[in-house]
């Protein structure tokens, strides 16, 4: 008859012996079929869809194994580079959208005397387009918010992040050149978090199994975060479901 202190030492074998073995050999089991990406773990978190297993999405996310101080100046480093060329922009349409007179206003006496107002004025409503305010802003949030997101950054770290790059944006670079506007400071952060999320979720899933051609041409339209953080390359589709 066996001891009660043996069938424990039995059972216990049995049981480390199922961890240390059936565990990592379900994890390293070549996957047959379509149903690869049942066994690869989760990288979306998002208040956009139910948080039930398994989860099935594994995009590739350069830099997401570093500090967030190292996120933050890779994604500030993304920003600059896309306020530039947005400011360029500015300086270059017709001033019927830019509603900046750049001979008259983009002189250094009237640069500083804006900047002057615009940090003991408050911000007023401008006049711009609607779909520059309610479109444009919207997007231009939403890549604030993916420069971090694309790094798997966490949705509060990416929503704190695109909330001070709208207030730079308003109080800095166009500081100099018109009041901060009230539309702006709103529709900025809120409207790029929300259709930041959106958009970071609408890439996860396209990655899922590799992105097609016609998919990694919408990631660039609608995630160019994504596509600058990843240097352009995307996992691409290795089986068909």
């Amino acid at each position: 008859m066996i001891s009660y202190k043996r069938y424990l030492l039995i059972i216990s074998c049995l049981f480390l012996n199922f961890f240390a073995n059936g565990q990592i050999l379900d994890e390293k089991r070549p996957a047959t079929g379509t149903n690869l990406t049942l066994q690869i773990p989760d990288t979306l978190k998002s208040f956009w869809i139910p948080q039930k297993q398994p989860f099935l999405y594994n995009a590739n996310m350069l830099h997401k194994e570093k500090t967030l101080f190292n996120k933050i100046v890779r994604a500030n480093n993304c920003v600059i580079g896309y306020n530039l060329t947005m400011g360029l922009s500015l300086l270059i349409i017709p001033e019927s959208i830019s509603k900046w007179n750049v001979q008259e206003e983009f002189q250094l006496p009237k640069i500083r005397k804006q900047y002057i107002n615009t940090y003991t004025s408050p911000p007023v409503f401008d006049h711009d387009m609607f779909i520059i305010n309610y479109v444009g802003h919207p997007y231009q949030g939403s890549y604030y918010y993916n420069s971090m997101r694309s790094q798997n950054a966490t949705i509060l770290q990416s929503s704190l992040f695109c909330i001070a790059q709208s207030f730079l944006w308003e109080y800095v670079w166009e500081g100099g050149m018109e009041q901060p506007s009230i539309q702006d400071l709103i529709t900025t952060p809120v409207g790029g978090i929300l259709l930041g999320e959106l958009v970071h979720v609408a890439t996860m899933k396209m990655s899922r199994n590799g992105f097609e051609w016609y998919e990694i041409a919408i990631t660039c339209i609608i995630n160019p975060s994504y596509a600058f953080n990843n240097r352009f390359q995307f996992n691409k589709r290795k089986f068909k479901p």
